[in-house]
């Protein structure tokens, strides 16, 4: 059996195709996502999982932006006897107009190429996706191919941790980022307010990138279609999200991404 594995700061994810259809299973990443050990035990309960749901592994192709979570697994994966396959950047058939090509996560390539070859390349347009993680991420592709780059900011959750660290007397509200309900815009209440200012700020932040950045590739390729714009990560289908345009939504885009990949553009 072949399984994807997403290692990401919010969430492990193992996902499989079952009938052609995809099954993503999702486990809780450990606090400090530089703890090893930690990682170890996140490893073990993903490959038991994916186990008694789908069946042995006998290989697994991995996409990782934390370094102690791939070498976890990699240990655990060679104690089992499974083959795996650590996806990097470089190896997606996109060419990259980057400064620094190996310096962009995995994940942000994983989504913009998947956004592109199956809602750009059939009309003839660019993509934007865009990740709603521990870091919300835009990352672009011309219609021609090109990984153009992006942008990065925090998410709401990091937005909390900040205001409560940064300031004498403010609480660190407890956000579910990922629920289907949004708080209204006047909060009664300290925490309310909170809520309200971080996850209506990062709507707002994301829509206005969103929108510069489709403006900025009709730019530098005037005539271009309008991009296809993707949300994935936990917070994609959210209430504080809702209102952001996408062509697809999918929490599981990078599992998806993953699978999807043809073994010949690997090196």
């Amino acid at each position: 059996m072949r399984y994807a594995i997403d290692l990401g700061n919010s969430a492990a994810k193992v996902g499989y195709l079952r009938e052609g259809a995809l099954v993503s299973l999702r486990f809780a990443t450990p606090a400090n996502p530089r703890d090893a050990g930690a990682w170890r035990a996140v490893a073990e309960a993903l490959l038991d999982l994916a186990a008694s749901e789908g069946g042995a592994a006998t290989e697994l192709i991995v996409g990782s932006v934390v370094p102690d979570g791939t070498a976890a697994l990699r240990d655990v994966a060679a104690a089992r006897a499974i083959a795996v396959d650590v996806l990097r950047s470089g190896d997606l058939p996109l060419v990259s107009r980057l400064e620094e090509p190996e310096r962009i996560g995995v994940d942000r390539a994983l989504a913009a190429w998947f956004t592109y070859a199956q809602h750009g390349v059939p009309n003839q347009r660019g993509a934007i996706a865009v990740t709603l993680g521990t870091a919300l991420t835009l990352t672009c592709v011309s219609r021609a191919g090109e990984l153009l780059g992006g942008a990065i900011a925090a998410s709401p959750l990091l937005a909390a941790r900040a205001l409560a660290s940064g300031t004498a007397a403010l609480p660190e509200v407890t956000l579910y980022d990922e629920s289907p309900e949004i708080p209204g815009p006047i909060g009664a209440s300290t925490e309310s307010a909170l809520a309200a200012g971080i996850l209506r700020s990062a709507r707002g932040g994301l829509t206005t990138l969103i929108e510069e950045s489709v403006a900025e590739m009709e730019r530098r390729d005037p005539g271009s279609p309008a991009p296809a714009i993707s949300l994935t990560g936990g917070a994609a289908t959210a209430g504080w999200s809702a209102g952001i345009h996408a062509d697809l939504r999918d929490p599981d885009l990078v599992v998806r991404a993953l699978l999807a990949l043809p073994r010949s553009v690997r090196t």
